[in-house]
């Protein structure tokens, strides 16, 4: 991965937790947070999830995506299955309203990523280096303040 992708990566996850999804088709994703839209997302980008492949995927407790995925199953946005082999185990696949709101998430991602592509394109491969750093050192300052909160 280029620094230019490194940066875009990094910039995209501060604004998530800072700006959810103000701008772009809010309607789609009213009453939605941003663990459930990306638990979706995984949902959607997975062969046979589970709540542990999810969890796993999303650095979150099975705990966690359990309670997730409960409250998405409410809201009829994935439905749960078992394998006819495997009563025990229980996959999760995305229901036609989940499947929008995963479409609208990438679109999202998409159009976030040219935009930053853009605005980087005015900065040379060194400041890019240093940008990169400056935004991995947020990001590691509010991943440690999230794991100091639990």
């Amino acid at each position: 991965m280029n620094n230019a992708m490194k940066i875009i990566h990094s910039f995209t996850t501060i604004q998530e937790r800072a700006d959810i999804f103000k701008h772009h088709r809010e309607e789609i994703f009213a009453g939605l947070n941003l663990a459930e839209v990306h638990c979706i997302d995984q949902i959607g980008s997975m062969e046979y999830a589970n709540v542990t492949k999810v969890a796993n995927e999303m650095s979150m407790t099975r705990g966690a995506i359990s309670k997730i995925s409960k409250k998405l199953l409410n809201k009829h946005l994935i439905e749960s299955y078992q394998k006819p082999e495997n009563n025990k185990e229980v996959y999760f696949c995305l229901t036609m309203s989940g499947k929008l709101i995963y479409d609208e998430h990438k679109v999202c991602h998409e159009q976030a990523k040219l935009r930053k592509l853009k605005l980087l394109s005015n900065y040379s491969e060194a400041e890019q280096i240093v940008i990169l750093r400056f935004l991995d050192d947020i990001n590691r300052r509010q991943e440690d303040r999230l794991h100091e909160e639990v």
